[in-house]
Formats: C-alpha cells, structure tokens, sequence
C-alpha cells in the first residue's frame, strides 16, 4: 500500500482524487494549505506529493522548492497538479523541482498511470543507490577480515603446535587451551560477519538456534555505547528448541537489525529499558516453526505505521533509512521464513522472526 499526499484547497478536486486514488488502493492524506506541506510530508513520509499549483497561502511551486530543500523530503516524488493550457505553469513547477505535471480534468486512467509510474520509479532509484552501498560496506568489511583472518591462522597454528609438543598434564596446556578456544571463536564469528554483507544467494543450513541467539546478542551489546543509555537485553529460550535451516551470517544481520530497531526506539522514549528475546517452537498449519520475539518496553509502533515497518525506505527516524527492516524481511523470504510485528498489550513493541526448521537427518547430524 502506498501513501499520497495530496494538496489542494479545493474540496472537490480533493474529493475527485481521492476517490480515483483510493479505489486503487492508495492511502490519500489531505492538505489544503501548502505551507503545512514539508511538516506533513516528514511527518507521514509519502510514497508521493500531489501538489496544486494555485494555493491559498502560498505558491505550489514555492511549496516544491520547499520539499526539495528539506533533506527528509528532497527524494520524495512530486506531482504537479495544473489547469489544461497554463504552460507556463508547466514550466515554472519542472524549474521548481517537480518530477512530472498532470492536468486536473485528466482521465482517471492517466491520472493512476502518472502516480504509478513516479512512485515505482522511486522505490526503485532507491534500492540501487541503498543497494550499491551495502556492496561498497560488504567489500570493506571483506577487506578487513581478510587482514584479521592471516594473522590469526597464524596463531592457532602455532598455538596448535606449541600443544602437540606439551605432555597431557603439563601446566601449559591451562594456557594453550584458552588460546585455541579463542581463536576458533574468533574465526566463526569473521565467517558469520562475512556472510552477513556477502552478495549473492543466501546459503542455509542446519544451525542451533539458540547459540547464534546468543552470538548476536553479545556482537550487539559490545557495539552499543552505554553512555547513551542502559538497556538491558535477555534470551529466554527453552530446552529442545529444534534445529532451523538458515544462513548463519544473514541471521545475525536480521537479529542486530531487530535489536538496533528496539534499543534506539527505547531510548528515544526514556533513558533506560528492557529487551527480550524469547525462542519457541510453535505449530503452524500443521507443521513446527521455530519463532524468534524481539520484545522491547519502548512507546511500540504507531497504529497508523503497523502495516508500513516492512516497506522499503519507510521510516519514521530522523537519519533513518528505512531499509533496515525491509531488507530483514526479504532475508528471511529467501529463507522460507517471514517477519511479524505487532504491539504488546503492555506497551512496547514485538518483531517475530518465524524459521523453518532442518530435515530430522540433517537436524540430527548437526545434534
């Protein structure tokens, strides 16, 4: 579902569009001043600006130049709205920033075609820009773990030697030991963190669940700056929870964007909070499914932005991207899986990451 800001200080040119818009299912917010337009517009954060040129308070093509220089709405789509044969108008709203014009007593076919084609584009001039990006992080990270990976075989390798040449019950075996405990640690982790930005298809297999909770918990905490506030994070999960088919890496990816999401919706509200995270199996049309609840205590998720999280670029942050969540969601697409949201009944919000779970021989080879 997408989201029109529409305008327009004439009631019925306001009623004609919201009616052609909303039977396609648009969801049409109205304004009939343009100087309310930016607040509005940053506010709600549209897929689109329909905007008149002939306004009460102002002139539309002030109210485009106006959205074009505010940094939250400078890539919002902008659709002018003219009377049939008013070129200069034309003009004056393409100079002023305006993507593309309409005349009012257009078609509707047109009109739907017109609004369509602006906010597809968008969405997808957006996922190339945000998509590019990641690949330019994905190689830098790849480029620092190579430089931590040759060192470190270096020193399980010679950590392994030093253990080879020690009897059984020598003291130094209580040093060797953590060493070698340590660096496999560390070369799990830079493998799932180079799954985490690598491009491609996802890889699954057969993981427990519960450790790799754990993982991203501990990469979480230590990456977040306490002084910025206390939130204290809890993994609840019970004994026997089966084994899920996932790619490791993009499953800490989808778990730190779901911890990032809560923690920074906590602090926003007050100085301190909680986050659990709770793993069950659960029954779903007859088969088990493992479910991952990210629960925060924060001020939850606007009624009104419930059905809009998993959007691309739909954020309600300032400096947001609104990416974080879309891209966990298609993630766990690709896994079979799918993500939830929803508000508690005692404030705060729920992300659900529902995995399906390993064959029995693949789960048991893994046991």
């Amino acid at each position: 579902m997408s989201t029109v800001l529409l305008v327009d200080d004439s009631p019925s040119d306001r009623a004609l569009f919201r009616t052609i818009l909303g039977r396609a299912g648009f969801t049409v917010i109205e304004l009939s001043r343009g100087l309310d337009a930016v607040a509005k517009a940053r506010e709600i954060r549209p897929h689109i600006v329909v905007l008149d040129v002939n306004l009460p308070d102002t002139d539309g093509h002030a109210v485009c130049r106006a959205v074009r220089a505010d940094p939250f709405c400078a890539g919002l789509p902008v659709l002018m709205l003219t009377t049939r044969g008013h070129d200069d108008d034309v003009l004056a709203g393409l100079e002023a920033g305006a993507d593309d014009y309409l005349a009012k007593d257009e078609a509707s076919e047109i009109i739907l075609a017109r609004v369509r084609r602006l906010v597809q584009f968008r969405k997808l001039a957006t996922i190339s820009v945000l998509n590019e990006q990641l690949a330019q992080v994905g190689r830098l990270v790849a480029g620092i773990v190579h430089e931590i990976r040759a060192p470190l075989t270096v020193i399980r390798g010679n950590a392994e030697l030093i253990a080879l040449e020690l009897d059984g019950n020598s003291l130094g075996q209580q040093w060797v030991e953590p060493i070698l405990r340590s660096v496999k640690t560390l070369q799990l982790r830079l493998d799932h963190l180079m799954a985490a930005v690598r491009t491609g298809p996802s890889d699954p297999r057969p993981v427990d669940a519960v450790p790799l909770l754990r993982e991203s918990i501990s990469l979480f905490q230590k990456g977040t700056d306490p002084r910025l506030g206390k939130v204290a994070i809890e993994l609840q999960a019970p004994d026997g929870v089966p084994i899920v088919k996932v790619d490791a890496g993009r499953m800490i990816q989808v778990v730190l964007n779901l911890l990032a999401n809560a923690h920074e919706a906590i602090l926003a509200d007050r100085g301190e909070g909680r986050i659990v995270v709770r793993v069950l199996p659960v029954a779903e049309d007859g088969e088990v499914r493992v479910r991952v609840d990210v629960m925060d205590d924060g001020p939850g998720i606007a009624p009104g932005h419930l059905d809009r999280v998993f959007e691309p670029f739909f954020t309600t942050k300032d400096g947001g991207t609104g990416y974080g969540l879309y891209l966990s969601s298609e993630i766990l697409k690709e896994h079979g899986g799918r993500l939830t949201a929803e508000n508690l009944d005692g404030g705060g919000a729920c992300l659900s990451i529902w995995l399906p779970v390993a064959e029995p021989d693949l789960a048991a080879a893994v046991a």
